[in-house]
């Protein structure tokens, strides 16, 4: 989970071994308002999700 200023932003989950190629990777399962993307994109690792996360919020990333 992940939280801006208190309040929840995303949810992220590690992507399994059913995944074949992005299994290890993580996934946006959920985002809230200007994290919520219709189309949620799969990250290499967390700092990738969090650089991701700190734009869609207006953050220097």
């Amino acid at each position: 989970m992940v939280f801006d200023d208190g309040f929840l932003v995303a949810v992220l989950v590690q992507l399994s071994d059913d995944h074949d190629e992005t299994a290890g990777m993580w996934f946006l399962e959920a985002g809230f308002g200007p994290v919520d993307d219709p189309d949620p994109p799969t990250f290499a690792n967390l700092d990738v999700a969090q650089s991701w996360i700190e734009r869609r919020l207006g953050h220097a990333a």
